[in-house]
């Protein structure tokens, strides 16, 4: 199954995400499963994160996506 070319654009990679914040893949992983950032979703076996969520939560300064306190 592939996915539309414009909902493709919509979702990023681990990767990608990693670059975006200037951090390594296995923080990306460690901080959106503790709830420091956004959660990625899975399409099928891929898991992408959501441009719009991760772009937002940069702009609003990485807060805590679950409300705790650093």
């Amino acid at each position: 199954m592939s996915v539309p070319s414009e909902v493709a654009a919509e979702l990023l990679t681990t990767s990608q995400v990693a670059k975006l914040i200037n951090a390594g893949e296995r923080t990306v992983w460690r901080w959106s499963r503790s709830g420091r950032m956004p959660a990625p979703v899975r399409i099928g076996g891929a898991v992408r994160f959501r441009r719009q969520e991760i772009l937002e939560w940069i702009g609003n300064g990485c807060p805590r996506v679950d409300g705790q306190e650093y």
